[in-house]
Formats: C-alpha cells, structure tokens, sequence
C-alpha cells in the first residue's frame, strides 16, 4: 500500500494523463465532476490532498472511467447498484451540501418510492 504522498501523486498524475487524453482543462473536468476548479487544481498538485471517496467517484464518472483507473488501485468488480449509485452522485452532488436531516428525509422519500415502484 501507497503512503499518502505516493498515493496522492499517483491520483494527480492519472487525472491529469485522463483529462488531457479528452482534452479537457481542469475548468471543464471541475464542471462536468461537480466539483470546485479550486479543489480539482489542489488535487491535481499531487502534494498531500487525496480527495474523498465521494469527490474520486464524481471524478471518475465525469472522465467515464472507474475509481481504480484513478488510484491506479486493482479493477473491482462493482454491482449494478453500486455503479447506479457513482452515476448518482455525479449527477446530484447538491446533497452533500443538504443538512443531515434534509439527507435523511430525502433519503426516507426515496425509500417509499421504491417500495411503491417495487409493488407494480
């Protein structure tokens, strides 16, 4: 396993080897990531900063590739559900900006949508 440093660098340097290969700018992956163009560059630096599990997977989903081909990480076999809930996060970061209870209650209304959509 990577010390953190290691680790770090090889995220940055497989972000940015991705970016360029769509010959995106750190502004465009930071739009389609959902993400700060501020948080992208301090990643992209490869000093210390390893973003979170949440951040590598709206990164990943904005290159269209997996968390692994990020970390440099051996490939994992995701669910369907795990790879829905990647897609999920994409596509609806605002979440993470909700307070707890909103997270809870959206969280509550989502269940009773699929027990009533799991009843047809």
């Amino acid at each position: 396993m990577q010390n953190r440093q290691d680790q770090a660098k090889t995220i940055s340097n497989n972000i940015k080897s991705l970016r360029n290969k769509l010959g995106w700018n750190q502004s465009k992956l930071a739009s389609e990531a959902g993400i700060t163009a501020a948080a992208l560059s301090k990643i992209e630096k490869g000093e210390t900063r390893v973003p979170t599990i949440v951040v590598l997977n709206k990164i990943a989903s904005a290159l269209k590739v997996q968390p692994f081909e990020i970390t440099g990480e051996e490939q994992q076999n995701l669910s369907e559900k795990e790879e829905r809930n990647r897609e999920f996060y994409r596509k609806w970061d605002i979440l993470e900006e909700l307070s707890q209870d909103d997270q809870d209650l959206l969280k509550g209304m989502a269940e009773r949508l699929k027990s009533i959509t799991d009843k047809k």
